[in-house]
């Protein structure tokens, strides 16, 4: 996301994909109070390929000493120096012209010392070594969550357009720039189309999974899978019992840590390495949220097909498997 350098406070500030410049400080953007600054003066707004500023105000505005007309429009560089109707006012100068993106805008420090945190669909924050929070996108419900890891959570916390962010004692402001929308293309895969393969060791101590449609997807071994495969029985257990597909699976969260021998923390660091890798082999898939539900402090596993190998043996598959 592009951002501007205030040269009179020397405060930085991001730009929304529309904003908008002027005295009216209800119906702006960024307000600037002076009394020959239109109230509405100016906007700076991407176009798909470039940021470029809109001159709105019959006193001017001036890029780099050159004067726009009312409507006139200019595409920004970096290093621009633009002044609204005084060119003896300090004014503002482009720093940086990145596309629009939800991020993560430092508080407390310039954006050269705390870079902006660019979101994609999930996070471990400050990082996947030492994580306190996680971040991730719902497209079903076009939302951003947060969950805390180091606490017992039961639903997910909606993330809105400017709400204060916190980990590692440092303050961030969630700014929300696009909105994603379902994947259009008709080649896009849900993850319910892909069949789960866990491959256990008879000591139950490596489970390596395996995504199979079409073509086999190894995700390798990893601590994770096995909370993912523990779920998995759940489910299975409940279909031989004959729940329907909507009550099967469903665990409560401690008792879940307590079958793992994790803590809430470590578990729920699990569970968002389980995520995050099936969003990175599978960017464009659909129904990301499905692999791990939550509800009223239950979780469960909720893909659909699955089998379960131990050793060369099986022990376990969902009804909607193929044999």
């Amino acid at each position: 996301m592009a951002y501007l350098l205030d040269v009179a406070t020397e405060t930085y500030f991001p730009l929304a994909p529309h904003h908008t410049f002027g005295r009216l400080a209800a119906s702006v953007n960024t307000h600037i109070d002076k009394p020959y600054v239109s109230k509405l003066h100016a906007a700076i707004e991407w176009n798909g390929r470039h940021w470029r500023i809109k001159n709105l105000g019959l006193n001017g505005t001036w890029i780099n000493g050159i004067s726009l007309g009312q409507g006139e429009c200019h595409n920004l560089a970096a290093g621009d120096e633009i002044h609204f109707a005084e060119q003896s006012d300090p004014g503002l100068k482009v720093i940086d012209l990145a596309a629009p993106a939800d991020m993560l805008w430092p508080l407390g420090q310039t954006p050269q010392v705390s870079p902006p945190i660019y979101l994609s669909r999930y996070h471990l924050l400050p990082d996947a070594n030492t994580p306190e929070l996680a971040l991730y996108f719902n497209e079903d419900q076009q939302q951003w969550f947060r969950e805390p890891l180091h606490q017992q959570q039961e639903d997910p916390i909606e993330l809105n357009d400017g709400d204060l962010v916190q980990f590692d004692n440092t303050h961030w402001q969630f700014l929300r720039a696009q909105i994603y929308g379902p994947t259009e293309t008709k080649a896009s895969r849900h993850i319910n189309d892909y069949e789960f393969i866990f491959n256990m060791s008879l000591d139950e101590e490596t489970t390596q999974l395996e995504l199979h449609h079409q073509q086999p997807l190894d995700l390798a071994v990893r601590t994770h899978h096995y909370l993912l495969l523990q779920l998995a029985r759940h489910r299975a257990e409940d279909a031989t019992r004959g729940l329907d597909g909507k009550s099967q699976g469903w665990v409560y969260a401690d008792q879940l840590a307590a079958e793992l021998g994790l803590d809430s923390t470590h578990m729920n660091i699990q569970i968002f390495r389980a995520r995050k890798q099936l969003a990175d082999i599978l960017p464009d898939a659909l129904g990301q949220q499905c692999l791990l539900e939550r509800r009223g402090g239950k979780i469960r596993f909720g893909c659909e097909k699955f089998k379960i190998y131990k050793g060369d043996k099986l022990t376990l598959a969902s009804s909607y498997t193929e044999s």
